[in-house]
């Protein structure tokens, strides 16, 4: 079976879908128990980090920068 840019996009929105929830369910568990407030950190130190650490692996290996091209500026991240 052939990837196509359908599978990626229906991939990434699932992905997508499944962070949002991730991202709801550490603001509820922050806000009813400020003693957790560390681990929830934590637990979003590691993703990320194994995210980026993936895409930078990856893209060494592969010869093929994922992240190049993509402007930081136009993802208007903060």
């Amino acid at each position: 079976m052939a990837i196509t840019i359908e599978m990626l996009r229906q991939k990434i929105t699932n992905a997508n879908r499944e962070l949002h929830e991730a991202i709801d369910m550490s603001i509820e568990l922050r806000r009813h128990s400020p003693e957790i407030k560390g681990e929830v950190v934590t637990i979003w130190e590691e993703f990320l980090g194994q995210f980026f650490g993936y895409i930078k692996k990856t893209s060494k290996e592969s010869k093929d920068n994922l992240l190049a091209g993509i402007s930081w500026t136009r993802l208007k991240l903060f």
